[in-house]
């Protein structure tokens, strides 16, 4: 009997801990519920998956080649990708029809504009011009 009594004050003990919790008020449910909704939003998406950019550029001057996705050079990278690793060589009864790559034009952007570089015409270079080290 004095074992029943001691777990029904564990019960009450433990409902009375979670209830003097702090996530048991109203802003902090509704801070929890737009946290959830932000988080769902980030990876559902599809204009920001997984951060990706919304407007994607390759590098121009001053900048160091980018870690781009498949998807934002071409329009059907899957085919292209299996096309390459040779998926659906061995079969012989339905053979793949040729793909054509639908490659995305994209803009480069640049972190300054450079001169043109003007190169007479024709570059002659004569014997005698230079100094002759002995």
């Amino acid at each position: 009997m004095a074992s029943d009594q001691k777990q029904k004050e564990k019960k009450i003990t433990h409902v009375t801990e979670s209830n003097t919790r702090k996530k048991t008020s109203r802003g902090d449910y509704e801070m929890e519920q737009t946290f959830n909704a932000r988080f769902y939003d980030y990876y559902s998406n599809p204009a920001n998956y997984f951060g990706r950019a919304t407007k994607t550029m390759l590098p121009g001057n001053g900048l160091v080649g980018a870690s781009m996705s498949c998807f934002d050079l071409a329009n059907n990278a899957c085919d292209i990708e299996s096309l390459l690793r040779g998926h659906g060589t061995g079969n012989m009864v339905f053979r793949e029809a040729p793909i054509e790559p639908d490659f995305k034009k994209l803009p480069s952007i640049n972190m300054f504009d450079s001169q043109a570089t003007y190169m007479p015409d024709p570059l002659v270079v004569h014997r005698g011009q230079r100094p002759q080290f002995k």
